[in-house]
């Protein structure tokens, strides 16, 4: 359970030690900057998990999301990360809440983004009013073979997507969730908002 370099190099020390060659290494959630940091050959086998990866808009015909990627490609000369993908996505879905509330005043924000529902660069996705968690499909991807990611014109084409979990599939459910709220002694609802 690590992530960033941490993760990076945990993976080089688990291909060079021949860990790989006994195990199957999951990286519960993985990021285009991660597997390049770690490098094809270390990510090549490893399974992950991740919101969003620059593949997945035309595996899934997702207009919107081949769009970006072509302009931030074209811009950049690099494929977006997951990073990218998603502060593209909360700045739109500020600027949306912004305007829906007809305030920039952060209470008023938040209310409006509650149960809203919204679709940018992959499905629909909705913030979930009780705990404001993000609820959307999350993707099991694998890493190719080492001499793909060599073979690609920006050597960042990682990920071979293996399978997806829906949103509502993925997320804790409420029961739960106030379960565990409950058993560590905070109350059932997030704090108030200011009116």
């Amino acid at each position: 359970m690590l992530f960033g370099n941490d993760m990076a190099t945990a993976l080089k020390l688990a291909a060079s030690t021949g860990v790989k060659d006994t195990a199957q290494v999951v990286v519960p959630n993985i990021t285009l900057g991660m597997a390049e940091s770690a490098g094809p050959e270390a990510m090549a086998g490893v399974v992950g998990a991740t919101p969003w990866e620059w593949e997945i808009p035309y595996k899934y015909n997702f207009e919107k999301g081949k769009e970006f990627v072509e302009k931030f490609a074209g811009k950049y000369g690099t494929y977006p990360s997951t990073s990218a993908a998603s502060a593209y996505t909360i700045l739109y879905e500020y600027k949306a809440a912004v305007e829906r509330a007809s305030s920039f005043e952060g209470a008023d924000v938040v209310r409006a983004l509650e149960g809203h529902e919204y679709q940018l660069l992959k499905d629909p996705q909705r913030w979930r009013a009780f705990d404001h968690q993000s609820v959307q499909t999350v993707y099991a991807v694998r890493g190719k073979p080492a001499q793909e990611v060599h073979d690609d014109k920006y050597k960042l084409d990682y990920f071979d997507i293996i399978s997806n979990l829906s949103g509502p599939d993925a997320v804790v459910p409420r029961d739960e969730w106030l379960g565990t709220r409950r058993a560590a002694g905070k109350p059932a609802e997030l704090e108030s908002l200011p009116r």
